[in-house]
């Protein structure tokens, strides 16, 4: 198995570097008041940083980002350069087979790290589907160890499957999420979020660690608990907080928003008003929208499922978990009409 980008294949590149070795070019763009970093050089190559390199370098020196509002990429890497100019660093590099290369995370060379071709080895050998590669990070789908279990959840079934996240720059830690597959579709609605995760701890032998969980990992509690969340989904109306954080998402990541206000409704001619965020949380929680909390999360999970890639698939899968995890706004509200009628009285 060879992992797939697009376009072509991609291999993983791992090498050491001397912190010195590193330095920031940075580029300011039209109408923006501070310098951003375009490249960063590795032994004198010039490599795309992506959010993961970042993200590692903070986590590295312990940094805070927003130490960037007030000093520039370049000025805080010379900095450190002065304070440990010999700090050797693992780097990880993205090679796609067409385009750029790609930075992604920066390490430790002693902590634990997951090869590429350990990483693939894995997902062959125990069968893994929905094989997904972005930024450094390998993602497949298993079925847990009692088995699949199909039910049915109003019209729909679904059955239980878990999904391996197996970072291979260095940076973080395998984690699994619970999942429940929609097969009419094959609509995967993962709990990405911490109520459904398990960290797995890898000690020196990352692989032998992966492995055991993948052949020993089960949670019959928490499959229990996410198909119930699913089945009161179902039983409650979608409020216009949650349709708002769904369309935040969406516009995020670049879809279009009128399929979701054919599943919801125009809520602005269902409530009289041009503008939904200037009411307050409290008030967007207890007014109703034209759907069941249900259909957003099928909506949610049919765009990262067929029709997003990478971090933008994920982002949607956490607004899955996210919501699922806490009570929603109008639970068990959808056995009775709601009244779409005007609840602004006292707004002003």
């Amino acid at each position: 198995m060879s992992l797939k980008t697009h376009p072509g294949s991609m291999k993983i590149e791992y090498r050491s570097s001397r912190l010195k070795d590193l330095h920031v070019r940075v580029s300011c763009a039209k109408g923006r008041k501070r310098n951003e970093p375009e490249t960063v050089e590795v032994g004198g190559e010039p490599l795309k940083p992506t959010d993961r390199f970042w993200k590692s370098f903070f986590a590295r020196f312990g940094l805070a980002e927003q130490v960037f509002r007030y000093f520039s990429y370049d000025e805080v890497l010379a900095r450190l350069v002065l304070r440990c100019p010999d700090d050797r660093l693992r780097v990880s590099i993205e090679r796609p087979e067409h385009g750029a290369p790609r930075l992604l995370a920066v390490s430790s060379p002693a902590s634990p790290l997951l090869h590429q071709e350990h990483a693939e080895k894995l997902v062959s050998q125990h069968n893994g589907t929905a094989v997904a590669y972005a930024d450094g990070v390998l993602r497949s789908s298993y079925t847990p160890r009692s088995g699949e279990r199909p039910f049915v959840i109003g019209p729909d079934r679904f059955h239980n499957e878990f999904i391996l996240e197996m970072p291979m720059d260095g940076y973080g830690q395998p984690r699994i999420f619970l999942s429940l597959l929609r097969e009419v579709c094959s609509n995967g609605a993962i709990g990405y979020s911490r109520a459904f995760r398990s960290d797995i701890r890898m000690g020196h032998d990352v692989e032998h660690a992966i492995e055991r969980a993948l052949q020993q990992f089960d949670h019959e509690e928490g499959f229990a608990a996410l198909r119930q969340r699913f089945e009161a989904a179902q039983k409650s109306w979608a409020s216009v907080n949650e349709t708002l954080r769904l369309r935040r998402v969406v516009s995020r990541i670049g879809s279009a928003g009128t399929e979701l206000d054919r599943i919801t409704g125009d809520l602005h001619g269902l409530y009289g008003v041009a503008n939904l965020d200037v009411l307050t949380v409290k008030r967007q929680r207890i007014l109703p929208v034209r759907c069941r909390v249900y259909d957003l999360l099928n909506y949610a999970s049919e765009l990262a499922t067929h029709r997003t890639v990478g971090e933008n698939r994920m982002r949607l899968h956490a607004y899955i978990g996210t919501v699922v995890s806490d009570e929603y706004d109008l639970e068990n509200t959808a056995e009775k009409v709601p009244e779409f009628r005007d609840m602004f009285t006292g707004l002003n």
